[in-house]
């Protein structure tokens, strides 16, 4: 069991603060949620928050307008503080003001300068968003707009630890396919005179598409709801 902070950015909610709430958490626009948000683009149980393995697990629970986090449409997805939440026309941040500065001064001691000065931007940015002092909501959703970056060090995410040894080989054996099918692209890929663009056959432009369908199938697979719950 885990505790975390849920600040209403935007919405009918705006300004409800749901501090140290215990995991698992369910929101949605029914009483019997953890959160209940009276807006209804929202389902019933919209979305599910768990703690697994010292992370924070957000999950879709199929509902019908999705959920967003850092302006991404996801229906899993291991969230921070510092991160946006999205769902109907509710907009919520994780965190308080003192876990996202913790958060800051974490990425902020790992990272180049420049990239340490973005992430402090982006934490004023969102502070300024979660104190209230705009105007109106049109503001808001600008701003909003800006802090699409999650607070995360750049490159790819960490893989999930620990790992039984069946477990490491067949996700070995994903990204492997993976990389075979993005191999097979660029080894056929040509440019042109001058270096400004690169041309690939038919062949293996449609194995990327393919590889991206086959993608988003493991992930509705991995992602959906092992407990029942809509």
């Amino acid at each position: 069991m885990a505790q975390l902070t849920l600040r209403v950015l935007h919405g009918a909610d705006r300004g409800k603060i749901y501090d140290g709430i215990a995991t698992p958490v369910t929101i949605g626009r029914e009483e019997g949620n953890t959160i209940q948000l009276n807006d209804e683009r929202i389902s019933r149980y919209h979305l599910k928050l768990q703690h697994d393995n010292d992370k924070i697990v957000l999950t879709d629970l199929e509902s019908t307008n999705g959920t967003k986090v850092n302006g991404e449409e996801i229906q899993v997805r291991i969230v921070r503080d510092g991160d946006i939440i999205a769902v109907g026309r509710s907009v919520l941040l994780v965190g308080s003001h003192s876990d996202i500065e913790r958060r800051i001064a974490d990425i902020a001691s790992r990272l180049p300068a420049a990239d340490a000065a973005r992430a402090r931007a982006m934490r004023d940015r969102l502070e300024r968003i979660s104190s209230g002092d705009r105007d109106h909501d049109s503001a808001v959703i600008e701003e909003l707009g800006e802090a699409r970056m999650p607070l995360l060090p750049p490159g790819p995410p960490p893989l999930p630890t620990p790992l039984g040894p069946s477990q490491a080989a067949e996700l070995a054996e994903l990204l492997d396919y993976v990389q075979g099918v993005l191999r097979d692209a660029t080894e056929s890929a040509v440019k042109r005179p001058g270096g400004e663009s690169v041309e690939i056959d038919f062949a293996p432009w449609q194995a990327i598409l393919d590889l991206q369908a086959t993608l988003a199938e493991l992930l509705r697979k991995v992602s959906e709801p092992r407990d029942g719950m809509r």
